[in-house]
């Protein structure tokens, strides 16, 4: 026998039933379709020279199924728990990746225990690779003939590529986490009149650009409800990000030492510490830390030292915005700054939000994004401002930007 087990958000039972009768037309299919545990067997019989082929899928879901892992309130949850301990303990050739990959762990709702006897055929393998596309599925395997990724046990994606193994080795450059918005968003019904307000202001500002708007995105958050990070902060955050960024742009680390001494610098992320204390960057690495600067721009806005963050068309002036923290001393730097009104950040949070659904939706359609915006600047903006907001208390290494 050889088996698999695919974890999907989506709850689509029906869904694999079908793609089942579509692929195997020919086998004798039987069906137990309980409330959340659910089974399908489907068999090919043997000819003269051939034995019989089957295929068993245990669908089992979320007794309250949601868009993370906030308490255990099932066998399932409970599982998925102890694989976030697990992966939690992974070393990671790829953080970002391994963090994103933690929240979609959280977010599954479903589990699909895959079983083909006497092994995953052509026919069998053709319905496993269009289960995981359609269900944006990611896979828990061990080597066979089909997952041949890592010589142990390891986690692929919907594409059957290398997301994790124990060792850390990944072989995918981007993730996607997407999740149903009734599992997340507030009901419509419930919307005040300044979210309602600030969501038709954020779509009067796309229509004047030209950038595609999507009216059944939901409102952010009240300022109510939302606690946006202290100004300390927001300060320890800023300088964090000058240095990171200084690091991926080639800086010599004797100058980063002296600035980090000099500012008093001493809140990188776990992440952040890997990319400080490493000799050598791989370009991946290089990359991600160059384009911090762009989260320190919009850092250094909300604490009052810009007016206003530009069209986000083109890349900021980095050297504009290195001499406003970069040359006054830190007890000056501390003194010169005020936050911005908390309005003004989430009016900026719901206009990124929108136009980071805007990117997102051009790229999985392969056209050009919309009013000329700069897909980078966008994702890194709503990175920040997420962070800013405390996005579902997200420390800034874990912060997602569903759309």
């Amino acid at each position: 026998m050889e088996n698999c087990t695919l974890y999907s958000h989506k709850l689509e039972f029906e869904k694999i039933v079908e793609l089942l009768k579509k692929h195997l037309p020919k086998a004798h299919i039987d069906l137990n379709d309980q409330e959340e545990n659910k089974s399908i067997t489907a068999i090919l019989k043997g000819g003269f020279f051939s034995k019989s082929k089957s295929l068993k899928i245990n669908y089992h879901q979320r007794k309250n199924p949601s868009y993370t892992l906030d308490k255990v309130t099932c066998s399932l949850t409970q599982n998925l728990d102890g694989m976030v301990n697990y992966i939690q303990a992974f070393p990671a050739d790829n953080e970002a990746i391994k963090n994103k990959f933690l929240h979609k762990v959280k977010s599954a709702n479903c589990e699909i225990s895959f079983m083909a006897e006497p092994d995953i055929t052509n026919e069998f393998e053709v319905v496993l690779r269009e289960m995981a596309q359609e269900l944006d599925a990611f896979i828990f395997a061990q080597p066979n003939t089909l997952f041949t990724k890592s010589s142990g046990q390891y986690f692929a994606d919907k594409n059957l590529d290398l997301i994790i193994d124990s060792t850390g080795a990944c072989e995918i450059q981007e993730l996607e986490v997407n999740v149903d918005a009734k599992y997340h968003d507030q009901p419509a019904e419930s919307y005040t009149k300044e979210q309602i307000e600030r969501k038709e202001k954020s779509a009067s500002f796309l229509e004047n650009k030209g950038i595609k708007v999507n009216n059944n995105l939901p409102c952010s958050p009240t300022s109510t409800e939302t606690i946006l990070r202290t100004k300390k902060e927001l300060i320890d955050r800023a300088y964090a990000l000058l240095v990171i960024a200084a690091k991926g742009e080639g800086v010599e680390q004797e100058h980063l030492i002296k600035t980090v001494e000099a500012k008093q610098i001493d809140s990188f992320s776990p992440y952040e510490t890997f990319i400080y204390t490493t000799a050598t960057l791989s370009d991946q690495e290089r990359a991600y830390a160059t384009w911090r600067y762009e989260s320190l721009y919009v850092v250094l806005w909300a604490l009052g030292v810009t007016e206003e963050l530009k069209y986000p068309d083109e890349i900021c002036d980095v050297s504009a915005i290195v001499s406003f923290i970069f040359q006054p001393s830190r007890a000056e730097f501390e003194k010169l700054v005020q936050p911005k009104h908390i309005l003004q950040i989430l009016d900026e949070l719901d206009k990124t939000y929108r136009m980071n659904w805007a990117c997102v939706a051009a790229r999985i359609k392969d056209t050009e994004v919309s009013g000329g915006i700069n897909p980078s600047v966008v994702y890194e903006r709503h990175y920040a401002l997420n962070w800013l907001t405390n996005h579902q208390n997200q420390d800034w290494d874990a912060v997602q930007t569903s759309t």
